[in-house]
């Protein structure tokens, strides 16, 4: 049994228009409905909002209006309870004169306030002048002039002169704060109004047997969310705290009030199909025929469109499509997820979002991950030493995103976060300054070698103290990058003490790695040996 019946997105073109207004009649009675949104999926780029309309038995019609116009109608799915029938669905566009949301609504109120307070005040300061003009005019010769005027009225002349001048001063002084008030929160509202101009009204001719919803879904695209990490290390237990969290932001116009809320890892715009290639054929020119010689073909760039047209009522349209509205600022850049599929992360409880594009965290869930730590070091290229915690990776898909790392609750930094890289977790957590590192240098020898002198040498020998200033032990890993040949006749003879625990650490050519563990207070040397020699009459690159 079908719980919904859903309106398919290509029957929009044949039902968009109602046929009584298409023959001029009027419309039946449509019952009238807010819908706010209740529920929303954020992808990385866009959203899917989806709002319940209720309707009562026997109602023939539903209006859903104050809906912003910025969403594509060739998106939307509507779906209706068992017992609810739906018929044609019309949009109808109109200019906005209303707030979408209430910050608007209050900024655009205290806009308002601000402008006929100082309105106000320049009613009061205009009757100020008028009063002093006429004071003036009773002391000054000419009209109103009165002579021999007895002291005490004189006295009353200058006070109420006085009055008035205060009053002008008190009035320029608390314009001038008010104005100071009224630029900011101008500035606030042109910061948090929509870029939406216009509002859609949806009407939708139905037949309720009973009483039921319906659902409006759309897809909207000035909207997502941004995984991001924060990672907190307990060097005393050896665990590492995983928290998972997200950055949302919307500029749909409207406020989501507490709204249910998902977080998925899909592109719903993304193609649905890749592409294919087609056939390629190479062919000679004509010998009778001479050519220059073409540049190699690519896409028409679009005055080329233009031209290829070959029509006035063509170029129109394709200097619309290219002359687009340039959009705002994406609320974040988008980073493409690796996964099999999507994953899909339910938010507890409600969530309110504002509609001015801020950036909103929320939380995701913590883990707790056992770890070992490990002291990095390379001292050829800096003498400090950097803690790594490693174990094992968590399940579950961890989008690349942004994380920040905490050692025993100080903040130490952030760094870029990609688990797809790596078999193992591994996260750096700052310089450890109880590791203390130094390099003596025992050979930095050039001469010549072979017979005759045919060769060029370079003898390089460095050795490397370690010394753990901590309480405890701790293991330590020493990197080094030895010459690597990549010519025959370029000869790298090494020698290193004691023994590499690996070659080729994490891949990388040439790169020799120590692991050691040392005891608090203890410390250890390692040395590293290089001999190179190249023919004496060529140019060796690498080498300072």
């Amino acid at each position: 049994m079908n719980l919904f019946r859903v309106v398919p997105l290509a029957l929009f073109s044949l039902v968009s228009i109602h046929p009584a207004l298409a023959a001029g009649q009027p419309a039946l009675a449509a019952a009238v409905s807010v819908a706010p949104v209740s529920r929303v999926v954020l992808y990385p780029g866009s959203a899917l909002i989806e709002r319940i309309a209720r309707v009562r038995a026997g109602d023939e019609g539903l209006e859903i209006s104050g809906l912003p116009a910025n969403f594509d109608t060739d998106s939307v799915q509507v779906e209706a309870d068992s017992g609810i029938e739906i018929g044609e669905i019309v949009w109808r566009d109109s200019a906005r004169t209303q707030p979408l949301n209430a910050e608007e609504a209050r900024l655009e109120a205290e806009v308002r306030r601000l402008s006929d307070r100082i309105d106000t005040l320049n009613v009061e300061k205009q009757a100020a002048e008028r009063e002093l003009k006429y004071l003036d005019a009773l002391v000054v010769p000419g009209e109103g002039f009165q002579s021999g005027a007895p002291a005490k009225t004189l006295e009353t002349i200058r006070q109420g002169s006085i009055q008035a001048q205060r009053r002008i001063l008190n009035v320029d002084a608390q314009k001038r704060d008010l104005e100071r008030e009224l630029k900011a929160r101008v500035r606030d509202l042109n910061q948090i109004r929509p870029h939406v101009d216009q509002v859609r009204v949806l009407s939708v001719r139905l037949s309720a047997k009973n009483d039921g919803q319906i659902r409006l879904r759309y897809l909207f695209q000035d909207a997502g969310w941004r995984p991001a990490y924060r990672a907190l290390l307990n060097s005393e237990s050896g665990k590492v705290t995983l928290e998972r969290t997200a950055q949302i932001a919307q500029r749909s116009g409207e406020d989501w009030n507490r709204v249910s809320l998902a977080l998925s890892t899909g592109q719903p715009r993304q193609s649905a199909s890749g592409a294919q290639p087609i056939p390629w054929g190479l062919s000679l020119y004509s010998e009778e025929v001479t050519r220059s010689p073409q540049a190699p073909m690519s896409a028409p760039a679009p005055m080329a469109r233009y031209k290829a047209l070959g029509n006035a009522a063509g170029s129109a349209a394709v200097l619309a499509e290219d002359a687009a509205f340039e959009p705002q600022q994406p609320l974040f850049e988008v980073e493409v997820t690796q996964s099999e599929y999507a994953t899909e992360y339910a938010i507890s409880g409600v969530v309110t979002l504002p509609a001015d594009g801020r950036k909103v965290a929320v939380s995701l869930g913590k883990l707790q991950v056992s770890v070992t730590l490990q002291a990095q070091i390379a001292p050829r290229l800096e003498k400090s030493a950097y803690l790594v915690a490693q174990g094992d990776l968590p399940e579950g898909v961890w989008p690349v995103g942004e994380m920040q790392l905490y050692r025993n609750g100080a903040y130490v930094g952030t760094t870029l976060w990609n688990a797809g890289l790596n078999a193992r977790l591994a996260l750096p957590f700052g310089r450890d300054a109880l590791i203390r590192v130094s390099s003596k240098s025992l050979a930095q020898q050039s001469g010549s070698s072979g017979f005759v002198g045919q060769n060029s040498e370079r003898h390089i020998a460095d050795v490397f103290t370690i010394l753990n200033q901590h309480k405890r032990p701790i293991e330590v890993l020493v990197l080094d990058a030895s010459p690597v040949g990549r010519d025959e006749k370029v000869e790298v003879e090494r020698h290193f003490t004691p023994a590499i625990s690996q070659e080729d650490w994490d891949d990388r050519p040439g790169v020799i790695a120590w692991k050691a563990e040392l005891e608090a207070g203890a410390s250890k040397e390692f040395s590293a040996d290089y001999r190179i020699r190249w023919p004496k009459d060529r140019r060796i690159i690498g080498l300072p």
